[in-house]
């Protein structure tokens, strides 16, 4: 019995290993607390620690004590992406709501959409607008027509919201970017 659990164990082990440095690849850069928020949902929470040291022990991470980021490589921190860092807060945030099948990084030409994911079958993405960028976004959404895929739009501030004219969006929200803080809003 006691040999069942330690195969079990480091079987997860090499599970959550793989599963980080999966996450790092597609996301370029993340928090710490996003990589061990993510397998919380799993209540695998427990592996990431030792997942850590020996992926960066391997020199298959780096971590930025500083920063406390996770990525690749050293020079990856001057690359990261707020957008893409907010928006993976709020895959998490949506993680312990519903079950989401698969997510991933979506392509430089379907700016401003961050990450796409789906969930009971269904296709969404999220986006990321900052302030600046609210009319661009909306002359973009108004010349395409994305066949029912739901959206959820990080906002820099909630005042922001009535001048979003995107079809489609499912909810609002905006994201305190280091700490995760995800707080969701509807149109009124």
């Amino acid at each position: 019995m006691e040999r069942r659990k330690i195969l079990e164990h480091v079987t997860n082990q090499k599970q959550v290993e793989r599963q980080i440095l999966a996450l790092v690849k597609t996301y370029n850069v993340l928090y710490k607390r996003q990589i061990y928020a993510f397998f919380a949902v799993d209540g695998k929470e427990k592996f990431v620690g030792k997942a850590l040291h020996t992926l960066l022990k391997e020199h298959l991470i780096y971590i930025n004590e500083v920063t406390k980021t996770v990525s690749q490589h050293e020079d990856a921190y001057q690359l990261r992406e707020k957008g893409t860092l907010k928006a993976f807060w709020v895959l998490l945030s949506l993680m312990e709501q519903k079950k989401i099948e698969r997510h991933f990084l979506a392509e430089k030409e379907e700016y401003p959409i961050r990450i796409v994911f789906v969930g009971n079958a269904e296709i969404y993405d999220i986006l990321y607008i900052s302030e600046a960028e609210i009319q661009l976004v909306n002359q973009l959404f108004s010349r395409q027509k994305l066949d029912g895929c739901g959206h959820v739009v990080i906002v820099e501030n909630p005042e922001e919201i009535p001048q979003i004219e995107i079809p489609n969006v499912i909810g609002f929200c905006t994201v305190q970017e280091e700490e995760g803080g995800v707080e969701y809003y509807r149109r009124e």
